[in-house]
């Protein structure tokens, strides 16, 4: 027979394929398929269950840009170069060029958070089974743990994020009960405020009983104007604080209550379970038949490696 006649023969990849045994061994394992669809739909099922529905609030705002410091030109040329220079340090001292970064870092300090987690009594939310309702109070000499409240407030519960183009802030609060995450963004923001608020006058009095201090040591009389209109800058400061109820940020959109949740409903989560399962097991199966189909042909190349070799009078391996 020639080479040709040889090549002829030999059969190709495709012959070679046979599917008849995959398929068999998808029908003679169809009840270990039947186990595993239903296995599969009764641990979905659990997971699905076992996690309540998440529902997401947001309320969007922006930063309040405090430039105009009550009025009071901190430029006037009404003193010396150097007073001039002081009185610009004292009034805009509060504001900074990366001011709406150092706001929006404050949204997320632990101070602050700490703060709204003590102000709002947070903590009942996180150990429901632990706060008697009615008496507002823990059960016992129970005392929450602030510090996995706060880790699971921060990477569960806020969400912080900003737009690069308008730079408009939108902060999130994801919880079970729409009512809670709703009512947690608005008291989110009104606490900021007020936190901010606090900061700011308590500077300004701090501020203010300095100056008092200097107006008393100094006998030159352009140094007391000077200090005069710092007072004056100050006191101007701390009435638009007080005056203004929206002082840190602004509210653009307030948090609604959300009416549908955002992760996937428990059919879903049941279905995908389900079938996820369903293909495991036909890929396991198919394995089995691939890797035993591989073992017999090695075991049969392997006996007619031994058989020619025997006949040929070659060594064993």
């Amino acid at each position: 027979m020639n080479t040709t006649e040889t090549i002829s023969h030999k059969p190709s990849a495709v012959m070679e394929l046979d599917l008849m045994p995959y398929l068999n061994a998808l029908i003679e394992a169809r009840w270990i398929l039947v186990i595993a669809v239903l296995v599969s739909a009764v641990l979905a099922g659990f997971a699905a269950y076992s996690k309540p529905y998440m529902f997401q609030s947001a309320i969007k705002v922006s930063v309040v840009d405090i430039e105009d410091p009550g009025g009071v030109s901190p430029d006037d040329r009404r003193a010396s170069e150097v007073l001039t220079l002081v009185e610009h340090g004292f009034v805009m001292g509060t504001t900074h060029d990366n001011y709406n970064d150092v706001m929006r870092a404050r949204l997320n300090s632990r101070d602050f958070t700490m703060r709204f987690l003590d102000e709002h009594n947070v903590y009942r939310h996180f150990y429901p089974t632990q706060w008697i309702e009615d008496e507002q109070r823990w059960r016992g000499s129970f005392t929450p743990d602030r510090g996995e409240v706060f880790t699971r407030f921060r990477d569960e519960v806020r969400n912080v994020s900003r737009d690069e183009e308008t730079d408009i802030i939108t902060i999130g609060m994801n919880w079970p009960d729409p009512a809670v995450a709703r009512d947690w963004a608005n008291q989110y923001v009104r606490s900021f405020n007020e936190f901010i608020r606090e900061r700011t006058i308590n500077d300004v009095r701090s501020k203010q009983e300095y100056l008092k201090q200097e107006l008393n040591r100094s006998d030159l009389l352009e140094m007391q104007k000077s200090i005069y209109r710092l007072i004056e800058a100050q006191t101007a400061i701390a009435m638009l604080a007080n005056a203004r109820e929206e002082y840190a940020l602004e509210i653009i959109d307030p948090a609604a209550l959300p009416y549908r949740s955002f992760n996937m409903s428990r059919k879903k989560r049941i279905a995908i379970g389900t079938v996820t399962g369903f293909l495991l097991t036909v890929f396991g199966v198919l394995a089995w038949v691939l890797l035993a189909g591989m073992l017999q042909k090695i075991t049969h190349y392997r006996a007619q490696y031994l058989e020619l070799a025997a006949n040929d009078g070659a060594p064993k391996p």
